[in-house]
């Protein structure tokens, strides 16, 4: 039998204990207050910096139609077997601006020096395009590409925080390319910011109509900001459309192509392709 003292005593400390598990401010295990917050509140910041992320991500490989293809020293999976048979388009930078041309490629196995041990072994791959001037990206043939110049738009961000807005007038079209989600600096880096929850839309009213498409998006973008690389109109309809890399990697490279023709009712333009290389 337990005497009367210790069963007070243990009660005591058995009331603490309970009211210990129901305090909001006490400390998780990784020193951080661990205070209640509302899930559905995906962009916000909660006490002491802790973060709420969701787990959404868009474009996924499942949703693009198209094959691309950058230039370049790529790893053995990176690159299709057929590449070389296949029929490309190119975009292309010359002297006198941008265009559209279709090119054949050339494709052949090369020595990976981050994978392969040996000099000899050969399991990487080189890709080029039969063309003098620099290559952004090879499109696979889709039957409303022709070889045209392209007037090409000079943003006035390549990276887009959120809160951010860029406009742009094409073709007498105007656009507002736009970033939400949650930005806060990173200490001693003054250009640099974590980024969570982020996504990137593009909004036109184009013939009377008020179009609004979800480009990107990301949990979290801390590692490596998502980058417009091109904007002009590849598929000759008059919209813009734009070549984006859409990874939040530093490691890693997802050039993505978006085209307005094969957009749905409602859309500006739809992610048809992208391609995804491991740099180390």
């Amino acid at each position: 039998m337990i005497p009367i003292s210790r069963k007070v005593l243990l009660l005591v400390i058995l009331v603490l204990a309970m009211a210990a598990c129901n305090d909001p401010t006490r400390l998780n295990s990784k020193g951080n207050k661990a205070t209640p917050v509302n899930t559905l509140a995906a962009n916000k910041v909660v006490e002491n910096d802790s973060i709420i992320v969701d787990d959404f991500h868009y474009p996924v490989d499942s949703a693009f139609t198209t094959k691309v293809l950058p230039t370049g020293i790529f790893h053995g999976d990176e690159v299709w077997n057929n590449a070389s048979v296949l029929q490309w388009f190119g975009l292309f930078k010359g002297q006198d601006g941008y265009y559209l041309k279709q090119t054949e490629i050339k494709t052949e196995r090369v020595n990976d020096a981050i994978v392969d041990e040996n000099e000899s072994d050969k399991t990487g791959w080189s890709v080029q395009a039969l063309n003098k001037d620099s290559c952004l990206i090879l499109i696979e043939s889709l039957p409303f590409l022709t070889d045209r110049n392209i007037q090409s738009v000079k943003l006035s961000n390549e990276f887009i925080y959120p809160g951010d807005t860029v406009s742009i007038k094409y073709s007498g079209i105007n656009y507002k390319i736009y970033a939400k989600g949650g930005k806060k600096q990173i200490p001693n880096q003054p250009d640099w910011f974590e980024v969570w929850n982020y996504r990137l839309y593009i909004t036109a009213t184009i013939k009377g109509q008020e179009r609004k498409t979800l480009l990107i998006a990301q949990p979290n973008g801390d590692d490596r900001m998502i980058n417009i690389i091109f904007a002009g109109d590849i598929d000759g309809d008059g919209i813009l459309d734009l070549l984006i890399d859409t990874t939040d990697d530093y490691n890693v490279s997802i050039p993505t192509i978006y085209l307005s023709k094969p957009a749905a009712n409602g859309e500006v333009v739809k992610p048809i392709g992208g391609h995804k290389s491991v740099g180390c």
